[in-house]
């Protein structure tokens, strides 16, 4: 059983903090019809045509509900799900807020009708139209069609994003054939000039040393106005990367610099658009691994300071040194919900320190050229990562076959030159 298609209409009243919803499913498969609703929001009525659905929880969590509908016609693949509540803050490591001035709401999971509920690599299209209050900014992935408040996503992903606010100012510009455009909200807006260069600097520098980004994946920019009600991480959907303000903020009153290391505002998330979009992985710490790594080696290079790459790396060796004292699990055991950025992006990306010290950087990154030029737009496995890594580095299969269980290097005690 699986969802195609949400075709959904979203009435959305920031002040009340209230979010009203019709979700026309398409789905396929015959069995008994389950899905996972956040426990935020209750279900209304199911509809199949003009025929009224019953339906029962059948399981209650912590944060979600899954829900059974028994009576509905396999035959007709559409049903009508329609379902309100209440969402005025932010909620978990998925951003879901509303507020006076602003919505913010990421990730189908726990929030919307979904079958996979403890992740948001749930693949299926769906059309959108906001109902939002006038003069309001709204961006989220995909492309307008007709009405300005409607979009169509016409590539499978994994998740939605929705960013309106009365607040943002949007500045366009072409890079590397590429039409950019960021979202700033109206109160840093003196900051436009070196907000953009930033996100331009980091497209110029990964399309020079990985080709040309796939079209629709990346080239929209959000500085969130989240203030003190969210996250502030960035991340990347499907074209947009997005921050929370109180970070950028930081950046600019700090000379771009965090702990006196230079620090670009856009780079990780932009990475994303090559490793992690434009190569999609099928475990995503692999995806964070490179990414981490990646951004530290391009700050060196977008700084051009030689040395910032090995500051960058000592200055988290100490932390993680001590987090593997009391978890020395191997990366390829940890998932999402363990210490993400600890495990994924520090320890992950030693591998790659480690892998670097082996055959150099030069080699390297031709190796991730590479595998951004056979597989954007696919889907590749870390099995199949480390089995082309092998031949391309000249790696024989010891030193390969237990890379990321970590049997085959060691990360903590070897010497990076």
């Amino acid at each position: 059983m699986r969802i195609k298609n949400h075709d959904i209409t979203l009435k959305i009243e920031p002040k009340q903090g209230t979010l009203k919803a019709s979700d026309r499913v398409k789905i396929s498969g015959d069995e008994r019809f389950r899905f996972y609703l956040g426990n935020r929001f209750d279900v209304l009525s199911i509809k199949q045509g003009d025929r009224c659905l019953d339906w029962e929880v059948d399981k209650k969590r912590k944060l979600m509900t899954r829900y059974s509908v028994d009576n509905w016609d396999s035959e007709d693949s559409l049903l009508e799900i329609n379902w309100e509540g209440t969402v005025s803050s932010f909620q978990g490591y998925k951003v879901c807020i509303i507020k006076e001035d602003l919505v913010e709401l990421s990730g189908f999971c726990w929030w919307f009708p979904t079958i996979e509920p403890q992740s948001q690599f749930e693949s299926f299209t769906y059309d959108l139209k906001l109902d939002l209050p006038e003069d309001w900014t709204a961006i989220t992935p995909g492309e307008s069609i007709g009405e300005k408040s409607r979009y169509r996503y016409t590539r499978k992903i994994e998740d939605i994003f929705i960013c309106a606010s009365p607040l943002l100012d949007t500045f366009e510009r072409e890079c590397c054939g590429l039409d950019i455009e960021m979202h700033i909200p109206k109160e840093i807006i003196n900051f436009k000039e070196v907000l953009i260069d930033d996100f331009s600097s980091s497209i110029e520098l990964c399309t020079t040393l990985f080709g040309p980004l796939k079209k629709g994946n990346g080239g929209i920019g959000i500085i969130s106005p989240r203030g003190k009600e969210g996250a502030e991480w960035g991340f990347e959907r499907d074209g947009l990367w997005v921050v929370g303000d109180l970070f950028t903020k930081y950046l600019i009153d700090n000379d771009w610099k965090i702990e006196n290391l230079p620090k670009s505002l856009s780079l990780h998330e932009t990475i994303h658009g090559w490793f992690g979009v434009g190569v999609d992985f099928k475990e995503p710490w692999l995806a964070e691994a490179i990414t981490q790594y990646l951004e530290v080696i391009l700050t060196a290079m977008m700084n051009d300071e030689m040395d910032v790459d090995m500051k960058y790396f000592n200055s988290y060796r100490e932390r993680l040194e001590k987090h593997l004292a009391q978890d020395d699990r191997p990366v390829k055991e940890l998932t999402f919900l363990d210490d993400m950025y600890t495990h994924w992006y520090l320890k992950g990306s030693w591998a790659f320190w480690d892998l670097e010290a082996s055959v150099g950087r030069d080699r390297l990154l031709e190796l991730f050229r590479m595998i951004y030029r056979d597989f954007v737009g696919k889907k590749i496995s870390y099995e199949k990562f480390k089995n082309i890594s092998e031949e391309k580095l000249d790696l024989s299969p010891d030193f390969m076959e237990d890379w990321f269980e970590e049997k085959g290097f060691e990360p903590i005690y070897r010497e990076i030159h």
